[in-house]
């Protein structure tokens, strides 16, 4: 099976889009780009996220990640100076490769 990661322009193979992070979803597509900027890929996860309904944190450091007895996390954050603790079922770590911002 070929495997694009970009714009499949061949409608007759069975790819799919390797930047795409939810499926039958392509930021390609959805952009009209092959090659999306990171300002465009950026708006197209905001989309998929507002979509979803997603509880998104930016701006926050994570302090410490901690496994309670019943499965769920207690996750320390701050945001802005101040002190949080978030009660979770699921943690994803996902900095990615731009995980220090210039």
């Amino acid at each position: 099976r070929f495997i694009s990661p970009s714009f499949n322009q061949q409608g007759w193979t069975s790819s799919f889009d390797l930047n795409a992070v939810a499926h039958d979803t392509s930021p390609a597509y959805a952009l009209h780009s092959q090659h999306p900027s990171g300002s465009q890929y950026a708006d197209y996860l905001a989309a998929l996220a507002k979509d979803a309904n997603l509880d998104i944190k930016l701006g926050t450091e994570v302090l410490d990640v901690e496994r309670l007895e019943d499965g769920d996390f207690d996750v320390h954050i701050n945001k802005g100076g101040v002190d949080d603790v978030l009660r979770t079922r699921f943690v994803v770590w996902a900095a990615g490769e731009f995980q220090y911002p210039r």
